[in-house]
């Protein structure tokens, strides 16, 4: 059994731009990755020198729970800058809950198993790096992200797209997006996936959200941005299950949650930065409404599938399997706004007509089991859809709507197209970006 996890070295070369992370298990099993971050400025002012390092320190713990999660030691051991008790209390909550859907799947329970050091004497400076009033916006090639740089384009905020690594419904989207843009790259230690493809370590899903928020962290530094502006809708800080007193949310990095906790440990070194969700008032079907009178140019290039995104390049598809619980999702949520012919042939079947697929829309629906392990919405949001879809004789037929019409519940249909209050939008954006919703 493993006995301690550290975290050995952190080192960013200006000249290329390569910042490489390294990692041990019990000092013997040795890791190391790579994040690239192109046409990164060669010569850095003493300010932002010192901002990237510290940056780059707490990016090195975020990055460290692909390995950690491998093998679940119980000591971890930070060899490079100490952590406040702030920092290891952060990382704490990060850890555990950005692997409860990891945990139950493997059967764990990590509760009282994670315990980051910090050194009392520990701090950090912030520094009055002030940063141009400019956005990055990251593209995922789903619809959500389409509608963010929309309504940014409607703004006086000047944005840049940003992806990590460009599978091509991202590279499309942000071509669409007529946009400056950067692409970086995060290169796994490939001995970690040996390891999981051989299947002797623990693997599953991590806070990848999570992961990336200091990347981009790092990047508005680099590139001179203030904002780094996220397209997480309210849906995310809903959770799956509970697994003793803890929620397990397979979003969690994306929830409001996470994103009130990533902005106060961003206060502590550049507080005139700004990480924020500029759709976490919203429902998936209010956005999806939104995408389908916004974004009608990025109809053909968008997907919502995983399977489109896979690291194995080998494995991807060009865009939508059509069976996943993300696939079954996206459809449902999108047939109410879209012209039912265009949407079966952008996603390429009907899931809705296909008697294979009803017990995943129990589950979205829930009627049975727990909310798919998945970027999906609210059991009300996909009741919503599915009423409005009963209702209308071109759907009222399909195979998955005639089966379960009888026994989906009504949701609670006001509260789905009414913005919340609960978000960290900067009041300088709010007011014009909440009129658009409202609209």
């Amino acid at each position: 059994m493993c006995k301690a996890f550290y975290y050995k070295n952190v080192d960013f070369s200006s000249e290329t731009g390569i910042l490489t992370l390294t990692y041990a298990v019990d000092n013997d099993e040795t890791f190391s990755e790579q994040i690239i971050f192109p046409d990164a400025p060669l010569h850095l002012s003493p300010a932002k020198k010192y901002v990237l390092d510290q940056i780059f320190h707490l990016l090195h713990i975020a990055a460290g729970i692909s390995y950690y999660k491998a093998f679940l030691p119980p000591n971890l051991i930070v060899e490079t800058q100490p952590l406040t008790i702030d920092e290891a209390a952060f990382f704490n909550r990060f850890y555990l809950n950005g692997l409860g859907e990891f945990a139950v799947r493997n059967n764990l329970n990590l509760q009282g198993q994670i315990h980051f050091p910090s050194d009392k004497n520990a701090q950090r400076r912030a520094i009055d790096l002030r940063l141009p009033y400019n956005a990055l916006i990251p593209v995922g090639g789903g619809k959500d992200s389409c509608v963010t740089v929309e309504l940014i384009k409607q703004t006086d905020l000047p944005a840049a797209t940003i992806a990590i690594g460009a599978p091509r419904p991202i590279r499309d989207c942000m071509e669409s997006a007529g946009l400056p843009s950067f692409v970086l790259s995060r290169r796994i230690d490939p001995r970690l996936i040996e390891l999981n493809t051989a299947g002797h370590v623990y693997n599953g899903h991590v806070p990848i959200t999570g992961i990336l928020a200091f990347i981009l962290w790092a990047a508005a530094v680099l590139y001179d941005k203030k904002y780094v502006v996220m397209s997480c809708e309210r849906s995310a800080s809903s959770g799956n299950l509970i697994q003793g007193s803890l929620v397990i949310n397979h979003q969690y990095s994306k929830s409001l949650d996470f994103e009130r906790d990533f902005f106060k440990i961003t206060q502590t070194i550049t507080p005139d930065f700004r990480y924020f969700s500029l759709l976490r008032p919203l429902s998936e079907a209010h956005i999806a409404r939104l995408f389908s009178t916004l974004c009608p140019d990025y109809f053909p290039l968008f997907t919502s599938c995983n399977k489109a995104f896979k690291l194995d390049k080998t494995k991807r598809l060009d865009r939508w399997c059509g069976t996943c619980d993300k696939c079954r999702f996206v459809f449902l949520i999108l047939a109410p706004f879209m012209d039912k012919d265009t949407l079966i042939r952008l996603v390429g079947n009907n899931p809705l007509n296909d008697a294979e697929q009803i017990e995943g829309y129990r589950e979205l629906l829930g009627l049975s089991g727990h909310k798919p392990f998945e970027c999906v919405g609210e059991f009300d949001e996909s009741r919503w859809a599915f009423h409005q879809l009963a209702a209308r004789p071109n759907w009222q037929n399909d195979t998955v709507i005639h089966a379960l019409k009888s026994c989906v519940p009504f949701p609670a249909e006001g509260l789905i197209f009414t913005p919340a209050a609960s978000h960290l939008i900067p009041k300088e954006l709010a007011e014009n970006v909440l009129a658009q919703f409202r609209a």
